[in-house]
């Protein structure tokens, strides 16, 4: 299996609509409460989100198994003024524990980190509180368990 890692800005963002996708459906999966939620969100519509600051600095990560020719993993992140936020990361399935999650941390927080922001966030969705773990290698603990309301 060879390796590659592909870094860039919002030029790589259709690179990973299909690994958000699965990410989505695995929060689909896991969300005790808001299914439906999750099930109404596009990778357009959080790519708008993204783009509606036109301040905000974008750092997209893409990992492809070249022997396959695919997209396997992802990290996008960002950085607004003085903070910077991990909005997302993916690894499939069949790549997992092979350090490639880490690689993607330690190079996205670097590029936060490059901009000497104040804070850095990872929001973590309700029912995927396995991730904990992962990011508490890097420093991320819980701060504040924010509740919603859930909508009939």
């Amino acid at each position: 299996m060879r390796i590659e890692y592909k870094q860039g800005a919002k030029e790589l963002l259709n690179e990973i609509k299909t690994l958000w996708e699965k990410l989505n459906e695995h929060h689909i999966e896991k969300s005790k409460h808001f299914k439906e939620r999750f099930k109404s969100f596009t990778f357009e519509w959080r790519i708008g989100k993204l783009s509606e600051n036109e301040d905000r600095k974008i750092n997209v990560i893409v990992v492809s198994d070249k022997d396959k020719e695919e997209n396997i993993g992802y990290c996008l992140a960002s950085v607004l003024g003085s903070y910077g936020n991990i909005e997302s990361l993916y690894i499939d399935p069949e790549y997992r524990g092979l350090n490639i999650g880490e690689r993607l941390m330690t190079d996205s927080l670097e590029w936060i980190n490059s901009y000497e922001v104040e804070d850095i966030m990872i929001g973590v969705a309700g029912g995927n509180e396995d991730a904990f773990g992962f990011y508490e290698k890097f420093g991320f603990y819980p701060r504040v368990t924010k509740l919603g309301l859930k909508k009939e």
